[in-house]
């Protein structure tokens, strides 16, 4: 356990810096592929990287405390709340630093910088996760606090399900528990862990807390022989639970999170590259055709066998690395074997018939064919692969993680 532990330490000091060369390079090799806006996003990236900063996104419906759980975090009012319906418009953000605990290689005492994003009620924008306010927090953050307040309604249960599909971790947060007497209180908990929501949440992932307590009534006994009276008095918010699972969920696995949905962000980036790599090709059969004929010509005019196998190798080879490129491709010694076989058959199909030539070229026609197609099929199902790909850090770092890890939900 402990030789878990300490591999897991180490792979942590080196996440972050993996994650930056990764950017640093895919940017550098991409540079004429990649939108101003790409461009940007992948400074933005490298920016959040280097400062540590965690973005955590609350999310819930209209009058489940979310701000007030905020106020409560930071022990001081940095929005509004009320029982008037909607008082957070769009959304708003709270920085928050805290130490993060060093690991065994790095022992120096560091900063993470958290960015709280206050969003307004999901019954506001129709109980989807689709507004483009929503949705852009749902994809900056590092971490998701669900907030309830008692029963988990329908429309709950789908937004966290829809949440999910972002595939960020979510911690859920059954707010104003003094509302409900302890057996009802601990009835809810209860269900909160039923077999359907451990599908999106395990019961580790569930904290109680009064962000905003009611009044209670109080009795003031003086001193002086004033006779006693009563008063309405608020007691302290109880988010400590909250506070504590975060900071250690922090702690043990922050830089894990901040790398991984750094590590999305390129990957969707990838992702829209390779798309565009792939229209152009589809589009670009000029290009094929111009191979075709200049790879035809050849054909006819060669006066020897192995030059027939040699003019299609030069010629498949010069068209495969067009098309490829430099993009991911996970079938480049089957294309190399591909091709080596239908030189041997080309300069195989030349033999004694003149008529063969046609034959020939025949089968130059319907090997380009194969090639651009399967090539096609190849980069779309190889995006995000290879050395600059994102998808072979995502792994890596989470199987690396201990097994009650929040992110082992995600492999």
């Amino acid at each position: 356990m402990l030789r878990s532990l300490n591999k897991f330490e180490s792979t942590k000091s080196i996440e972050p810096v993996l994650a930056q060369n990764l950017l640093v390079n895919y940017r550098d090799i991409f540079q004429a592929d990649l939108k101003e806006q790409e461009l940007a996003e992948i400074s933005f990236l490298q920016e959040k990287l280097k400062k540590q900063a965690i973005s955590i996104a609350l999310f819930g419906m209209v009058s489940r405390g979310k701000t007030s759980l905020l106020n409560a975090l930071f022990g001081k009012k940095l929005g509004e709340t009320g029982a008037i319906n909607g008082v957070t418009q769009g959304i708003s953000t709270y920085e928050w630093k805290i130490s993060a605990k060093p690991s065994i290689d790095d022992q120096e005492n560091q900063k993470l910088e958290l960015q709280f994003i206050d969003t307004q009620g999901l019954d506001e924008v129709g109980g989807e996760i689709g507004g483009m306010v929503a949705l852009e927090a749902a994809k900056r953050a590092d971490l998701i606090l669900f907030v309830i307040a008692g029963d988990m309604t329908r429309l709950e249960q789908e937004a966290i399900a829809q949440l999910q599909t972002f595939y960020k971790p979510i911690l859920l947060v059954f707010n104003k528990a003094d509302l409900y007497p302890e057996s009802d209180r601990e009835a809810i908990y209860k269900a909160l862990q039923n077999e359907e929501m451990r599908k999106f949440i395990s019961p580790q992932e569930i904290v109680l807390t009064v962000a905003e307590p009611l009044p209670v009534k109080v009795r003031l006994q003086y001193s002086d022989g004033r006779e006693s009276q009563e008063v309405w008095e608020r007691p302290q918010p109880d988010v400590q639970a909250l506070k504590e699972r975060i900071v250690s969920l922090l702690n043990t696995e922050g830089k894990a999170l901040l790398v991984i949905n750094v590590l999305r962000a390129l990957l969707e980036i990838q992702d829209a590259v390779t798309q565009r790599h792939l229209q152009k090709l589809q589009t670009s059969t000029a290009i094929a055709a111009v191979i075709f004929v200049s790879e035809a010509i050849a054909l006819l005019i060669s006066p020897h066998l192995w030059l027939d196998g040699l003019i299609s190798g030069t010629f498949n080879s010069l068209f495969v690395l067009w098309a490829i490129g430099k993009y991911a491709s996970q079938k480049k010694y089957l294309w190399l074997l591909l091709i080596v076989a239908i030189a041997c058959l080309s300069g195989g199909l030349g033999i004694h018939l003149e008529a063969a030539h046609y034959l020939q070229i025949l089968w130059a026609g319907l090997s380009i064919s194969v090639l651009f197609k399967g090539i096609i099929t190849d980069i779309n199902h190889s995006r995000g692969s290879g050395k600059l790909g994102a998808k072979a850090l995502m792994a890596e770092i989470i199987q690396s993680v201990p097994d009650g890890s929040i992110l082992r939900r995600f492999q």
